[in-house]
């Protein structure tokens, strides 16, 4: 890409000396032509006074050239700047998100959104990153002991706060949050669209006026979670454990999958 540059730069100074030698050397002579009435010296001053305004045009196109050429240097400059603080921001954020302190990791997970939004053309590794960091910071193994407390950790939190806002995940993109262990996390409202827990532990989870349409809920453990007003339309739920769920007020459709031996309530 870079000869090619050269080679057209080379092309076009060329093509610019040529006309300068053409207009300097055979244009005034022509512009001037046979006008009765003057004499060779006559003739000889008018051909150099219009090769002078000729020249003068020319330096004129040439500072405007330069000063053109300027402005896009400037800009393109600019630009690379630009995109050199996005990569080191993602560089630098995925470095903190592997660090050992959770509070150093939640700030990493909101530096990625900032800088989705400052640069959208990051969405899609955002995206990505999210979901695989909250895979890999809590997966669901049936000897996890339930978390002190409660309910997830920070970092956690903060990366699905990220992806239910949606501002990171493109259109028609999934997220793939299977087997993650959300045991008795808030996800009051959750509306990631087209999100994935198959396998995954929401036991005692809040999900009341959760937006699941169309979610892929299979062999999902939902043992005493909160699903009133939830929107199972379309939804998975093929070997999914709801005992003890609330399914007050839920809404489904013909194409929501229940488990086997259970149905929409009412």
């Amino acid at each position: 890409m870079a000869r090619r540059g050269r080679l057209r730069l080379a092309a076009g100074v060329l093509v610019f000396a040529v006309l300068v030698a053409l207009c300097v050397v055979f244009a005034p002579a022509w512009l001037v032509g046979a006008t009765p009435g003057l004499s060779t010296a006559e003739r000889l001053k008018a051909v150099n006074d219009v090769r002078a305004t000729l020249l003068q045009a020319f330096g004129g196109l040439l500072a405007l050239g330069g000063v053109a050429l300027g402005a896009y240097l400037t800009s393109r400059q600019l630009v690379l700047n630009r995109e050199g603080r996005s990569i080191d921001m993602f560089t630098n954020a995925i470095e903190l998100l592997a660090g050992e302190n959770e509070a150093t990791r939640q700030g990493a997970v909101y530096a990625l959104e900032w800088l989705a939004e400052l640069d959208p053309r990051y969405n899609g590794h955002v995206h990505a990153l999210l979901t695989s960091f909250v895979g890999l910071r809590a997966p669901w193994k049936p000897d996890t002991p339930p978390r002190d407390g409660g309910g997830i950790a920070n970092d956690v939190a903060a990366a699905l706060s990220v992806l239910n806002r949606g501002t990171v995940i493109g259109p028609g993109a999934a997220s793939e949050l299977e087997r993650v262990d959300l045991r008795g996390a808030d996800l009051n409202g959750l509306a990631i669209p087209r999100v994935c827990f198959a396998g995954a532990n929401l036991e005692n989870a809040k999900l009341r006026d959760a937006k699941l349409t169309g979610a892929t809920l299979t062999d999902v453990i939902l043992r005493n979670a909160d699903l009133r007003g939830a929107d199972l339309r379309g939804a998975d739920l093929t070997g999914a454990v709801l005992t003890g769920a609330v399914l007050d007020g839920v809404e489904s459709d013909g194409a929501t999958r229940w488990p086997a031996g259970s149905g929409p309530p009412g």
